[in-house]
């Protein structure tokens, strides 16, 4: 025989020996459909509730930069304090105007933003609100609700516009959301009357269930504890044309020059600052360790239901591995088996969960006002866990199956 036709039937070979170790993993799973489908039901739960927790977890990073992501600016200068976007700290007022001499910067833009309490005017129980202090001439935020005339209204020391993401304990007329009929609404914020001349889509984030916008002068008379000569952060617009990193350190450069208080200022772009905010978010707060810590534990919790599935499956079919290996088929053959067997559970349960996923996200996001996404970042990590969880059960039930001598035929 030649050497070609020999290698043509070693591979006819393998052809047939992975046939026969798909067929058997799947004529393993349809002879007891019932048991199948049980399993499938709970390496199905493992699995949404990795999709679960992930879009918490992916959640508390969508909602830690809701304001970065919509301050149209290239650098961000913040309070070396500063812990997060809602309890930014302090820096001297003069800041802005010191970058803003700059040549190449078009604009440093300033921005109060702090945490109050408010006062449910309808039943009046008190709730922790974000308040933010704009510029009316040089809006910090890109919103299409701050036209000229509703910055008119602002003017009025007092006014506020409230987002309409702002939760319905906080007092809608309507009982549901904030919105025109609350137009002419005082509230009391931090003791101080605060009337609401209209409202603005931006979203809440977790350090704060509410918000509203206010000019800088009604923000002292609300937030305790500012002042006129103090500002939260200052945000700046590079020229145009001008290298984002360069602009950067020219901030930085100017800052360090100056010294005093104001050196001590951090310069980040504003990718950077989010990415801070992210990584804060998820690895300093309780939240963000939690919802990780639920991955990790959806894993095992597969892992444990994956164990259990295919150990059962391997003493239920204990004689007839034994047979397998009395009729001349190797540990290995049977190892893979096993291991197919727990990749088609994976791979047969991973759609139906992903539906499911979706559902219950459409329907958290509806009830907790907060974005909750599919990403192609968590199907990829799910899937490749949901295989690893399965695999790893099936190598520890492989313990069982070296049992399977043909002895224990007799």
């Amino acid at each position: 025989m030649s050497a070609s036709s020999t290698k043509q039937n070693e591979t006819v070979s393998r052809k047939r020996r992975g046939v026969v170790r798909t067929s058997l993993a799947w004529s393993n799973l349809t002879h007891m459909w019932m048991r199948t489908v049980v399993s499938i039901c709970g390496i199905g739960f493992a699995i949404l509730l990795m999709f679960m927790q992930l879009g918490f977890l992916g959640s508390v990073g969508d909602t830690a930069t809701v304001l970065l992501d919509r301050m149209p600016y290239d650098v961000i200068l913040r309070s070396p304090d500063y812990l997060h976007v809602y309890d930014a700290s302090k820096l001297r007022n003069d800041v802005g105007p010191w970058v803003q001499a700059i040549d190449e910067v078009q604009s440093a833009v300033p921005l109060d933003i702090g945490v109050t309490q408010w006062t449910n005017p309808i039943n009046q129980t008190p709730r922790a609100i974000a308040v933010m202090g704009i510029d009316l001439d040089r809006p910090a935020f890109d919103l299409p609700e701050l036209t000229k005339e509703v910055r008119g209204k602002l003017l009025v020391e007092g006014a506020v516009l409230i987002d309409d993401a702002t939760k319905a304990d906080f007092g809608p007329k309507d009982g549901r959301q904030f919105g025109p009929q609350d137009v002419g609404t005082i509230a009391s914020v931090f003791g101080k009357p605060a009337k609401i001349v209209g409202t603005f889509e931006l979203g809440t984030g977790l350090a704060a269930n509410g918000a509203v916008l206010c000019s800088r002068e009604t923000f002292r008379k609300l937030v305790p504890g500012s002042s006129k000569d103090q500002v939260s952060l200052v945000l700046v617009r590079l020229a145009e044309g001008i290298d984002l990193d360069r602009g950067r350190n020219l901030v930085a450069g100017r800052l360090d020059a100056l010294a005093g208080p104001a050196s001590q200022a951090s310069t980040l772009t504003m990718e950077d600052a989010k990415k801070a905010e992210r990584w804060r978010w998820y690895t300093q707060t309780p939240i963000g360790m939690i919802f990780a810590m639920g991955v990790a534990l959806a894993v095992v919790v597969g892992g444990v239901i994956s164990y259990m599935i295919l150990a059962s499956d391997v003493q239920a079919h204990i004689s007839e591995y034994a047979t397998l290996r009395a009729m001349g088929y190797g540990t290995w053959f049977l190892i893979r088996t096993l291991l197919t067997q727990s990749t088609l559970l994976a791979s047969i349960a991973f759609p139906p969960s992903v539906l499911a996923a979706l559902v219950l996200y459409a329907i958290t996001s509806s009830l907790a006002g907060i974005p909750i996404r599919m990403t192609l970042t968590w199907l990829v990590l799910v899937a490749l866990l949901s295989l690893l969880m399965c695999n790893t059960a099936g190598l520890i039930a492989i313990r069982k199956l070296l049992r399977a001598e043909p002895a224990n035929l007799f």
